[in-house]
């Protein structure tokens, strides 16, 4: 089978949907079949699958990830491969996998980071003013209003409820399959590195909350830091927050000493290894505004470790409230988050959950990804395949 597919940047060393399609067209080509990538700009040549240069308009972002999307496009229909798979930057496509979610539920959850009304404000003008945020809306727009109609996997089940509910889709046509995580990298076995890393943050036995993001705002860490307060203001047993990630340090520094948990709370900035730092931590914190499916999330859960997050948080689909995980509404719910967390210090009921929560990662393997995928390329009847 010939499969093309595309995206801006093919990288095996990114996150998100780069990481995820680099691991997908190795296993394809692994297995047999005839990959090709359109790309602008990769890391590095890779011997088993064709890669394409898409030449693009530099600049503004724009222009540049229009023209990505309409060149990527014709090169793959000129092509006639058996399957095309959009991961969100092309306009048609046989298979339909958006990682990025749906744009305009991004769009309007998102601007719950804003509490402020004068920031929401700002942020909401600024957004509407900027001609990418329109250019990625439209393109993500193009595919499901194209024909034949492709195939759609969401990649979590609230992805699913935004396409049927933004796009008029019919549940039936939309079929979900979570991402899946590196079983192997991210094991509780990383629990080896515990000392290494605590030895390196200047950490000792406390219970160590790990926050994993390179967004800050988005990812709720004002509010983690408030429900910390609260909770250290009410005794709770000796704690840590580490935060993983680059992002502006300063405004959360200053809020950790207002809020008087200076001493509580460690910026390590970004990692090569993060599996070290799951193995070293004791709870995930994800209090997320909007996370199509956080792979960070599923990390966790392989590495050994309960998660705290929202429902705002695609992957929170696959958590068991009050065994694997705790699910609340939002990051602004303060109250609820603190429950989550308080829930959590209790060692027996965190060791409980470790277990529970890498038996329920073992069920969302890449190679499971892989072959779920797979299936849907095999179902495509032979008049959608451009063979």
């Amino acid at each position: 089978m010939r499969v093309a597919t595309s995206i801006l940047n093919f990288s095996k060393r990114r996150g998100g949907a780069e990481s995820y399609l680099a691991d997908l067209c190795l296993r394809m080509a692994g297995e047999g079949f005839e990959v090709h990538v359109f790309a602008a700009d990769w890391d590095e040549e890779v011997p088993e699958i064709h890669l394409h240069r898409v030449h693009t308009l530099p600049f503004p972002k724009s222009l540049r990830l229009l023209s990505f999307a309409v060149r990527s496009t014709r090169e793959m229909e000129n092509g006639k491969y058996d399957v095309t798979l959009g991961v969100g930057q092309t306009l048609r496509a046989d298979v339909l996998q958006p990682h990025g979610g749906v744009h305009w539920a991004w769009f309007w959850r998102s601007l719950r980071a804003y509490d402020s009304p004068f920031l929401w404000t700002v942020k909401f003008l600024g957004r509407i003013l900027n001609a990418k945020q329109w250019v990625s809306g439209w393109i993500e727009d193009a595919p499901y209003k194209g024909s034949p109609s492709p195939r759609i996997i969401a990649i979590s089940e609230m992805v699913k409820r935004d396409i049927v509910r933004w796009y008029g889709i019919s549940p039936d046509r939309v079929e979900v399959i979570y991402n899946g995580v590196d079983l192997e990298r991210f094991h509780p076995r990383n629990r080896q590195y515990r000392a290494e890393v605590r030895k390196r943050h200047g950490l000792h036995e406390e219970i160590l909350l790990l926050f994993v993001s390179h967004n800050f705002r988005m990812r709720g860490l004002r509010h983690l830091m408030q429900a910390l307060a609260s909770l250290k203001r009410e005794g709770a047993p000796s704690f840590k927050l580490l935060v993983l990630g680059r992002d502006r340090q300063g405004p959360y520094l200053r809020l950790a000493r207002k809020m008087g948990i200076s001493g509580e709370v460690i910026f390590a900035g970004s990692t090569d290894e993060p599996e070290k730092y799951y193995g070293a931590a004791d709870l995930f914190v994800h209090p997320s505004f909007y996370d199509a499916c956080s792979l960070a999330l599923l990390e966790a859960l392989a590495s050994g470790l309960p998660v705290v997050t929202t429902s705002s948080t695609g992957a929170s689909g696959i958590l068991s409230h009050g065994e694997d995980g705790w699910v609340i509404q939002s990051a602004t719910d303060r109250e609820e988050l603190e429950t989550g967390i308080r829930y959590f210090l209790d060692d027996h009921t965190r060791l409980r959950a470790s277990r529970q929560g890498r038996m329920k990662a073992e069920q969302y393997s890449r190679q499971v990804n892989f072959e779920r995928v797979m299936k849907v390329f095999q179902r495509l009847p032979e008049r959608d395949r451009r063979a």
